[in-house]
């Protein structure tokens, strides 16, 4: 039977050219997977900041239509309406807000105001255009339907809803009346697209805005049309009701033309760079092919189709033999390996740190989180994860502007490793060595939150303890640019596995911590008893 025999010249020739294939689509494949991590990241902290903007944006609005609410109450023949239950009166005063510097001058989109009886029965209502309306229409059914069983103190909290009116999205307030003893509620009405469309002017971002049908209700002048969008990153968040009906869409987008020239300029040098180094090997191949041996050249192959298998052996070195000629060829495969290495850790670099404050980001975060967890499944080493929000920083961005505002994010990450150094032993008082957190983690999650995980801190002593030394931390104003700023910080902790045995229960208790801290003024609390810590 006849059979091809290869001369050692082809068959070392072809070992090399398969080198070279599979080290161009090692280069290749890690280029195109991390341009989609990194647009991704970039598409996952844009999805973030949308978010923020729209919290802060209904916090406002939330405010101001509080506002118009208690200005309302405040006026004598108001009272004296509410107090009798006329209808033709409390109409006459509810049209009467509609020509409210709020409302003439934009700053809100009041659309109703209905006034409720102690027991939630309609009195008097007023539509934005109309005199009046029936006294049967509230403005959120289901805003109304969560008050009604409110009982003691409760009655006198305002509560907000998002609901749907006709197909329309809306932002309820209901506002007591009548002081300590409420003798009614006014239920105010507004339009939320306009505030929501002020994201553009925020963020600087172009922003459009959809219903639940998936009409347009908002788009700015500079958002492109269709077929111009193959170089921009569209974040979303959607907005639902209190019954997680579909409400509103709102998307930014962000040009990315030149991160995306830059992730190509990247991903052609290492095409290149491995091309011109599988052309020297070649070369150099042929060349000793009458004075080596196979098993070196068998070698090389071997770390190459690991590489391409896993990419945690990218920056292994592979050991030089046979003759010097082959030595050569060993060394600039090693070099190969080092430069698509250290390209590799640029990149895995830009798409885990946040660049503001050189911290982890949130994607880094989490899969140390997960590793914690892991960690805890294997030794069972308990953790401690704090979440952490600073106090009046949107006052310093609104005030100083959002330069100070970042210089000050990045004075508050130097302050915090400071507290949380890589010593073993970083919080201690008065002398006294509290807790061992060799491993930790301080991130930064996005706008003003940071986020640590200390690892074998289990009870709530050990990570109060370090909570305090955060807080004492914080006590001193922060030079930026000649300002002295004084900011405080909320910190939410959840312990692991006491207050949830997965990281998303885990992340949402300590961040239901961190705003009952925030909104108590008590600088940290732990999810399962909302426990107080006073402000040091």
């Amino acid at each position: 039977m006849f059979k091809i025999r290869f001369s050692m010249r082809f068959t070392l020739g072809a070992t090399i050219v398969l080198m070279g294939v599979l080290g161009l689509a090692l280069a290749l494949t890690t280029g195109e997977i991390y341009q989609y991590q990194t647009l991704e990241n970039e598409r996952t902290a844009l999805e973030e900041l949308v978010q923020t903007s729209v919290g802060e944006q209904l916090h406002d609005l939330e405010e101001r239509a509080r506002d118009l609410g208690l200005a309302l109450q405040s006026q004598t023949e108001f009272r004296r309406a509410l107090a009798s239950g006329r209808h033709d009166m409390l109409v006459l005063q509810l049209v009467n807000q509609f020509r409210q510097y709020f409302v003439t001058a934009n700053i809100i989109k009041l659309e109703k105001l209905v006034v409720y009886d102690a027991n939630y029965r309609p009195l008097g209502t007023a539509n934005a255009g109309a005199l009046a309306a029936d006294n049967d229409a509230p403005g959120c059914p289901a805003l109304i339907e969560r008050a009604r069983p409110r009982t003691g103190a409760e009655r006198l909290r305002s509560w907000t809803a998002l609901c749907l009116n006709h197909h329309q999205a809306r932002y309820a307030i209901l506002v007591p009346a009548g002081g300590l003893k409420p003798t009614g509620y006014i239920e105010v009405v507004t339009d939320p697209v306009p505030v929501l469309a002020h994201i553009e002017s925020t963020l600087g971002f172009p922003v459009r805005i959809r219903d639940a049908r998936d009409r347009p209700v908002y788009r700015s002048e500079a958002w492109p049309p269709p077929n111009a969008m193959q170089h921009v990153l569209v974040a979303e968040h959607a907005l639902t009701t209190a019954d997680g009906e579909p409400l509103l869409k709102i998307a930014v987008m962000r040009d990315v033309a030149q991160l995306q020239q830059g992730l190509a300029k990247t991903r052609w040098l290492v095409m290149t760079l491995a091309i011109a180094t599988t052309l020297i090997g070649v070369i150099l191949a042929f060349y000793i092919l009458e004075k080596t041996t196979l098993q070196p050249l068998n070698n090389l192959a071997l770390q190459l189709r690991r590489v391409g298998s896993n990419k945690d052996h990218l920056g292994e070195q592979v050991e030089p033999g046979g003759i010097a000629e082959i030595r050569e060829l060993g060394e600039d495969f090693n070099q190969m390996a080092r430069e698509l290495d250290r390209l590799y850790g640029s990149l895995e670099h830009m798409a885990f740190t946040d660049p503001l404050t050189n911290l982890p980001n949130r994607a880094r975060f989490r899969d140390s989180l997960e590793e914690s967890v892991r960690q805890y499944t294997l030794a069972h080493q308990p953790f401690a994860l704090f979440l952490m929000d600073l106090d009046r920083f949107k006052v310093v961005n609104d005030t100083l502007g959002h330069q100070i505002g970042d210089l000050l994010l990045q004075e508050v990450s130097t302050r915090l490793r400071s507290v949380l150094r890589e010593s073993d032993t970083v919080a201690r008082l008065n002398n006294e060595t509290i807790v061992g957190l060799e491993g930790k983690m301080v991130a930064r999650l996005g706008g003003d939150e940071f986020a640590a995980i200390l690892p074998r801190v289990s009870s709530i002593d050990d990570a109060s303890a370090v909570a305090h030394k955060l807080l004492l931390s914080m006590q001193d104003p922060f030079l930026v640019r000649g300002h002295a700023i004084s900011i405080g910080i909320s910190i939410g902790i959840a312990l692991y596995p006491q207050h949830g045995v997965d990281i998303d229960t885990l992340m949402q208790r300590a961040d239901t911590a961190m705003y009952f801290a925030k909104n108590n003024q008590c600088g940290l609390a732990f999810p399962d008893t909302m426990q107080q810590a006073e402000l040091i």
